[in-house]
Protein backbone atom coordinates (compact mmCIF):
# COMPACT_ATOMS: atom_id res chain seq x y z
CA UNK A 1 0.00 0.00 0.00
CA UNK A 2 1.57 3.04 -1.07
CA UNK A 3 1.79 6.05 1.55
CA UNK A 4 0.55 9.50 2.28
CA UNK A 5 2.59 12.34 0.68
CA UNK A 6 1.94 14.15 3.99
CA UNK A 7 0.61 13.18 7.70
CA UNK A 8 -1.61 16.49 7.69
CA UNK A 9 -4.95 16.34 8.44
CA UNK A 10 -7.00 17.47 6.09
CA UNK A 11 -7.97 20.58 8.04
CA UNK A 12 -4.77 21.31 9.09
CA UNK A 13 -4.33 22.03 5.42
CA UNK A 14 -7.43 23.96 5.01
CA UNK A 15 -6.22 26.13 7.62
CA UNK A 16 -2.53 26.87 5.89
CA UNK A 17 -4.08 27.35 2.36
CA UNK A 18 -6.60 29.97 3.76
CA UNK A 19 -3.93 31.85 5.90
CA UNK A 20 -1.99 31.84 2.77
CA UNK A 21 -4.49 32.90 0.67
CA UNK A 22 -6.07 35.71 3.02
CA UNK A 23 -2.99 36.69 4.41
CA UNK A 24 -0.43 37.26 1.82
CA UNK A 25 -0.76 39.19 -1.28
CA UNK A 26 -0.45 38.45 -4.86
CA UNK A 27 -0.62 34.99 -6.94
CA UNK A 28 -0.15 31.74 -5.33
CA UNK A 29 0.88 29.01 -7.52
CA UNK A 30 -1.20 25.56 -7.73
CA UNK A 31 1.74 23.30 -8.00
CA UNK A 32 3.61 25.35 -5.10
CA UNK A 33 0.76 24.60 -2.74
CA UNK A 34 0.35 21.13 -3.73
CA UNK A 35 4.45 20.81 -3.04
CA UNK A 36 4.14 22.86 0.28
CA UNK A 37 1.02 20.27 1.70
CA UNK A 38 2.19 16.75 -0.07
CA UNK A 39 -0.70 16.70 -1.79
CA UNK A 40 -2.25 16.24 -5.25
CA UNK A 41 -3.20 19.96 -7.41
CA UNK A 42 -7.06 18.63 -7.24
CA UNK A 43 -6.57 18.37 -3.31
CA UNK A 44 -5.65 22.44 -3.85
CA UNK A 45 -8.23 23.13 -5.69
CA UNK A 46 -10.57 21.48 -3.67
CA UNK A 47 -9.24 23.41 -0.84
CA UNK A 48 -9.79 26.30 -2.86
CA UNK A 49 -13.23 25.82 -3.28
CA UNK A 50 -13.95 24.88 0.54
CA UNK A 51 -12.46 28.84 1.55
CA UNK A 52 -14.48 30.37 -1.13
CA UNK A 53 -17.76 29.17 0.66
CA UNK A 54 -16.44 30.97 4.25
CA UNK A 55 -14.86 34.47 2.56
CA UNK A 56 -18.05 36.21 2.26
CA UNK A 57 -19.09 38.98 -0.18
CA UNK A 58 -16.27 41.54 0.64
CA UNK A 59 -14.10 39.31 -1.90
CA UNK A 60 -13.16 36.27 -4.38
CA UNK A 61 -10.62 33.85 -4.97
CA UNK A 62 -9.50 34.62 -8.63
CA UNK A 63 -8.35 31.53 -10.55
CA UNK A 64 -6.29 31.93 -13.63
CA UNK A 65 -3.25 30.27 -15.64
CA UNK A 66 -0.14 32.12 -15.99
CA UNK A 67 1.00 29.92 -19.24
CA UNK A 68 0.43 26.07 -18.31
CA UNK A 69 0.61 26.96 -14.16
CA UNK A 70 -2.70 28.26 -12.28
CA UNK A 71 -2.75 30.05 -9.63
CA UNK A 72 -5.08 31.42 -7.26
CA UNK A 73 -5.26 34.98 -5.61
CA UNK A 74 -7.83 36.66 -3.08
CA UNK A 75 -9.45 39.58 -4.43
CA UNK A 76 -11.13 42.01 -2.55
CA UNK A 77 -14.64 43.25 -4.45
CA UNK A 78 -14.46 46.63 -2.10
CA UNK A 79 -11.17 47.62 -3.07
CA UNK A 80 -11.89 47.40 -6.85
CA UNK A 81 -14.72 49.77 -6.28
CA UNK A 82 -13.03 51.76 -4.21
CA UNK A 83 -10.02 52.29 -6.38
CA UNK A 84 -12.25 53.11 -9.48
CA UNK A 85 -9.13 52.47 -12.18
CA UNK A 86 -7.64 49.94 -14.19
CA UNK A 87 -4.23 47.75 -14.62
CA UNK A 88 -4.26 50.20 -17.83
CA UNK A 89 -4.38 53.51 -15.82
CA UNK A 90 -1.60 51.81 -13.34
CA UNK A 91 0.65 51.72 -16.11
CA UNK A 92 0.20 54.95 -16.69
CA UNK A 93 1.09 55.63 -13.20
CA UNK A 94 4.24 53.65 -13.73
CA UNK A 95 4.87 55.61 -16.76
CA UNK A 96 4.26 59.37 -15.18
CA UNK A 97 6.88 57.87 -12.19
CA UNK A 98 9.07 57.36 -14.48
CA UNK A 99 9.05 60.81 -16.55
CA UNK A 100 9.04 62.93 -13.30
CA UNK A 101 12.05 59.87 -11.68
CA UNK A 102 14.50 62.68 -13.12
CA UNK A 103 13.29 65.65 -10.65
CA UNK A 104 12.66 63.72 -7.25
CA UNK A 105 14.72 62.75 -4.74
CA UNK A 106 16.00 58.77 -3.83
CA UNK A 107 13.92 58.67 -1.15
CA UNK A 108 10.99 60.01 -2.39
CA UNK A 109 11.19 57.82 -5.54
CA UNK A 110 11.43 54.87 -3.29
CA UNK A 111 8.33 55.94 -1.58
CA UNK A 112 6.17 56.59 -4.96
CA UNK A 113 7.74 52.73 -5.82
CA UNK A 114 6.40 51.44 -2.67
CA UNK A 115 2.98 53.06 -3.27
CA UNK A 116 2.60 51.73 -6.83
CA UNK A 117 3.87 48.40 -5.73
CA UNK A 118 1.30 48.05 -3.11
CA UNK A 119 -1.34 49.22 -5.39
CA UNK A 120 -0.11 46.86 -8.41
CA UNK A 121 -0.67 43.65 -5.84
CA UNK A 122 -3.93 45.14 -4.65
CA UNK A 123 -4.94 45.30 -8.11
CA UNK A 124 -3.41 41.58 -9.00
CA UNK A 125 -0.42 43.04 -11.62
CA UNK A 126 3.09 42.19 -11.20
CA UNK A 127 4.78 44.71 -9.83
CA UNK A 128 7.88 45.55 -11.94
CA UNK A 129 8.81 48.72 -12.17
CA UNK A 130 11.86 49.12 -13.93
CA UNK A 131 12.58 53.25 -14.74
CA UNK A 132 12.16 51.77 -18.81
CA UNK A 133 11.62 55.77 -19.29
CA UNK A 134 14.50 58.05 -18.40
CA UNK A 135 15.22 61.73 -18.88
CA UNK A 136 19.06 62.77 -18.89
CA UNK A 137 20.55 66.08 -18.57
CA UNK A 138 23.80 67.29 -18.23
CA UNK A 139 23.31 68.43 -14.82
CA UNK A 140 20.42 68.71 -12.27
CA UNK A 141 19.23 70.05 -8.85
CA UNK A 142 19.24 68.26 -5.80
CA UNK A 143 15.34 69.03 -4.49
CA UNK A 144 15.66 67.17 -1.40
CA UNK A 145 16.14 70.57 0.74
CA UNK A 146 13.33 71.83 -1.08
CA UNK A 147 10.66 69.24 -0.50
CA UNK A 148 8.75 71.02 1.92
CA UNK A 149 8.71 74.36 0.12
CA UNK A 150 6.85 72.22 -2.81
CA UNK A 151 4.76 70.95 -0.55
CA UNK A 152 3.26 74.17 1.33
CA UNK A 153 3.33 75.46 -2.56
CA UNK A 154 0.83 72.75 -3.24
CA UNK A 155 -1.38 73.23 -0.36
CA UNK A 156 -1.72 77.39 -1.12
CA UNK A 157 -2.10 76.72 -4.93
CA UNK A 158 -5.08 74.55 -3.87
CA UNK A 159 -6.65 76.63 -1.35
CA UNK A 160 -6.01 79.39 -3.09
CA UNK A 161 -3.50 81.07 -0.10
CA UNK A 162 -1.53 84.45 -0.71
CA UNK A 163 2.30 83.53 0.65
CA UNK A 164 4.82 85.27 1.59
CA UNK A 165 7.88 83.88 -0.52
CA UNK A 166 10.91 84.61 0.24
CA UNK A 167 13.17 84.74 -2.94
CA UNK A 168 17.02 85.00 -3.67
CA UNK A 169 16.92 85.98 -7.64
CA UNK A 170 19.81 85.24 -10.59
CA UNK A 171 23.37 87.50 -9.61
CA UNK A 172 21.53 88.66 -6.26
CA UNK A 173 22.82 88.52 -2.81
CA UNK A 174 20.53 88.91 -0.32
CA UNK A 175 16.86 87.38 -0.88
CA UNK A 176 13.51 89.80 -0.74
CA UNK A 177 9.69 88.61 0.05
CA UNK A 178 6.77 88.92 -1.84
CA UNK A 179 3.27 88.51 -1.20
CA UNK A 180 2.40 85.76 -3.92
CA UNK A 181 -0.47 83.97 -5.52
CA UNK A 182 1.10 80.93 -6.44
CA UNK A 183 -0.98 78.88 -9.62
CA UNK A 184 1.36 76.31 -10.07
CA UNK A 185 4.60 74.17 -10.23
CA UNK A 186 6.15 72.97 -13.53
CA UNK A 187 8.88 71.69 -14.73
CA UNK A 188 10.92 72.30 -17.64
CA UNK A 189 14.64 71.81 -18.74
CA UNK A 190 14.83 69.73 -15.47
CA UNK A 191 14.17 72.59 -13.45
CA UNK A 192 11.28 73.14 -11.17
CA UNK A 193 9.19 76.74 -10.71
CA UNK A 194 6.43 78.19 -9.86
CA UNK A 195 3.87 80.77 -12.19
CA UNK A 196 1.73 83.23 -10.46
CA UNK A 197 1.14 86.72 -9.33
CA UNK A 198 2.76 88.77 -7.04
CA UNK A 199 0.41 90.95 -5.21
CA UNK A 200 0.66 94.41 -3.91
CA UNK A 201 0.33 95.46 -0.49
CA UNK A 202 -2.94 95.84 1.13
CA UNK A 203 -5.42 93.87 -2.01
CA UNK A 204 -6.22 90.52 -3.45
CA UNK A 205 -6.35 91.73 -7.02
CA UNK A 206 -4.17 90.14 -9.41
CA UNK A 207 -0.78 91.96 -9.86
CA UNK A 208 2.25 91.15 -12.58
CA UNK A 209 2.54 87.79 -13.57
CA UNK A 210 5.82 85.96 -11.86
CA UNK A 211 7.83 83.08 -11.83
CA UNK A 212 9.90 81.73 -9.10
CA UNK A 213 12.80 79.11 -9.38
CA UNK A 214 11.51 76.69 -6.66
CA UNK A 215 15.60 75.37 -5.24
CA UNK A 216 15.81 79.54 -5.22
CA UNK A 217 13.10 79.99 -2.32
CA UNK A 218 14.67 80.10 1.22
CA UNK A 219 10.99 80.38 2.75
CA UNK A 220 6.85 79.93 2.05
CA UNK A 221 4.71 81.30 4.74
CA UNK A 222 1.32 80.79 4.13
CA UNK A 223 -1.04 83.66 5.23
CA UNK A 224 -4.88 83.99 6.47
CA UNK A 225 -5.87 85.39 2.81
CA UNK A 226 -6.97 83.73 0.01
CA UNK A 227 -7.50 85.39 -3.49
CA UNK A 228 -10.14 84.38 -5.95
CA UNK A 229 -8.71 84.56 -9.13
CA UNK A 230 -7.10 82.15 -11.72
CA UNK A 231 -3.41 82.37 -11.04
CA UNK A 232 -1.93 79.40 -12.94
CA UNK A 233 -3.82 80.84 -16.38
CA UNK A 234 -3.89 76.98 -17.68
CA UNK A 235 -5.60 77.92 -20.87
CA UNK A 236 -2.69 80.86 -21.64
CA UNK A 237 -0.63 77.94 -23.14
CA UNK A 238 2.25 80.31 -24.46
CA UNK A 239 6.35 79.10 -25.24
CA UNK A 240 8.18 79.44 -22.46
CA UNK A 241 7.46 80.65 -18.62
CA UNK A 242 5.47 83.58 -17.57
CA UNK A 243 8.67 86.39 -17.54
CA UNK A 244 6.27 89.35 -19.67
CA UNK A 245 3.36 90.27 -21.05
CA UNK A 246 2.21 87.90 -24.04
CA UNK A 247 4.35 88.59 -27.28
CA UNK A 248 3.16 87.01 -30.70
CA UNK A 249 6.24 86.19 -32.76
CA UNK A 250 7.30 84.10 -35.57
CA UNK A 251 10.23 82.09 -36.43
CA UNK A 252 11.33 81.02 -39.99
CA UNK A 253 12.13 76.86 -39.94
CA UNK A 254 14.74 75.31 -42.94
CA UNK A 255 13.49 71.88 -44.61
CA UNK A 256 16.05 70.05 -42.65
CA UNK A 257 14.51 71.17 -39.31
CA UNK A 258 10.85 71.85 -40.35
CA UNK A 259 9.88 68.09 -39.13
CA UNK A 260 10.96 68.42 -35.21
CA UNK A 261 9.11 71.62 -35.69
CA UNK A 262 5.56 70.71 -36.95
CA UNK A 263 5.73 67.57 -34.78
CA UNK A 264 5.59 69.75 -31.45
CA UNK A 265 3.23 72.07 -30.01
CA UNK A 266 4.79 75.20 -29.09
CA UNK A 267 2.00 77.75 -28.05
CA UNK A 268 -1.49 76.82 -27.83
CA UNK A 269 -2.62 79.49 -30.64
CA UNK A 270 0.31 78.50 -33.05
CA UNK A 271 -0.04 78.60 -36.61
CA UNK A 272 2.10 76.90 -39.58
CA UNK A 273 2.47 78.45 -42.99
CA UNK A 274 4.15 75.76 -45.01
CA UNK A 275 6.65 76.70 -47.85
CA UNK A 276 6.98 74.89 -51.75
CA UNK A 277 10.83 74.68 -50.67
CA UNK A 278 10.23 72.18 -47.52
CA UNK A 279 10.57 75.05 -45.33
CA UNK A 280 7.82 76.78 -43.00
CA UNK A 281 7.12 79.40 -40.87
CA UNK A 282 5.80 79.24 -37.05
CA UNK A 283 3.77 81.79 -35.24
CA UNK A 284 3.80 81.59 -32.04
CA UNK A 285 2.44 83.74 -28.35
CA UNK A 286 5.53 83.74 -26.31
CA UNK A 287 5.61 84.79 -22.85
CA UNK A 288 9.79 84.75 -22.90
CA UNK A 289 11.59 86.25 -25.41
CA UNK A 290 14.95 85.30 -24.32
CA UNK A 291 13.97 81.70 -24.13
CA UNK A 292 12.51 81.96 -27.59
CA UNK A 293 15.87 83.75 -29.29
CA UNK A 294 18.04 80.83 -27.05
CA UNK A 295 15.30 78.35 -28.65
CA UNK A 296 16.21 79.62 -32.25
CA UNK A 297 19.86 79.98 -32.17
CA UNK A 298 20.09 76.24 -30.76
CA UNK A 299 18.75 74.89 -34.30
CA UNK A 300 22.80 76.61 -35.55
CA UNK A 301 21.47 78.41 -38.12
CA UNK A 302 18.42 76.29 -39.30
CA UNK A 303 15.96 79.12 -37.81
CA UNK A 304 15.60 82.82 -37.17
CA UNK A 305 13.22 85.33 -36.38
CA UNK A 306 11.38 87.11 -38.69
CA UNK A 307 9.20 89.75 -36.98
CA UNK A 308 6.89 90.44 -33.75
CA UNK A 309 2.88 90.10 -35.29
CA UNK A 310 0.64 93.05 -33.19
Amino acid sequence: MPSKKSDSLPGDKLLIVYRLITGVSGRHYQADIARKLGCSPQTVGRIIDKIELHIGKEAHIERELDGKRRYYQLVSNSAKRNLGFSFEELHLLCTARDMAASTLPVSVLKRVDDTLTHLALTLGERATFSGCIEFQSKGYIDYAPHLETVATLRTAIDKQQVCIVTYTGNGRKEASGYRYAPGRVIVMGGTMYVQGYCLDDDTLLKGRPTTFSVHRISGVVKTGEYFKFNASDTEARAFGLDWHEPKRMRVHIAKDAADYVRDRVWSADQTINEHTDGSLTLAITTTSEKELKAWVLGFNGSAHLIDFQK
